[in-house]
């Protein structure tokens, strides 16, 4: 999904923004959030130790901080309207939890500007 977000110039985006009933941001993006989790899930190996947490909309398997570990880019919200992307990595066989490698502000006042926004951070932590 977050391919098609970039590719196809958020027409996707467009569509299911479209089909959501609510014109409040933060349900709009919670509802895609929850699209894009269940067409990712089955591809991620190590979800149960992927960070969690209340205001985490959106969490995705990318490449580690470094070789030996595995990471996730999580969208998180940090107040009403305002947005993180953040990069966890932790170590695999060991029992600490994954740690914030860098958390990227999302700029955007409408749910297809943050969400394109990203799907730009996923783009490029899968180095695509």
């Amino acid at each position: 999904m977050t391919e098609l977000l970039v590719k196809k110039k958020l027409t996707t985006l467009d569509k299911i923004i479209s089909e959501i009933p609510s014109s409040n941001m933060t349900q709009q993006i919670r509802e895609i959030c929850d699209i894009i989790m269940k067409e990712e899930t089955p591809k991620t190996k190590n979800m149960k130790d992927a960070p969690k947490g209340p205001n985490k909309f959106l969490i995705l398997e990318v490449s580690g901080f470094l070789k030996k570990e595995i990471g996730f880019l999580t969208l998180e919200r940090e107040s009403e309207e305002d947005y993180v992307g953040v990069h966890w990595s932790f170590r695999l066989g060991k029992d600490r939890p994954a740690r914030k490698i860098k958390v990227h502000k999302i700029e955007g006042n409408s749910a297809k500007k943050i969400m394109y926004q990203f799907a730009k951070l996923v783009k490029f932590y899968r180095g695509e």
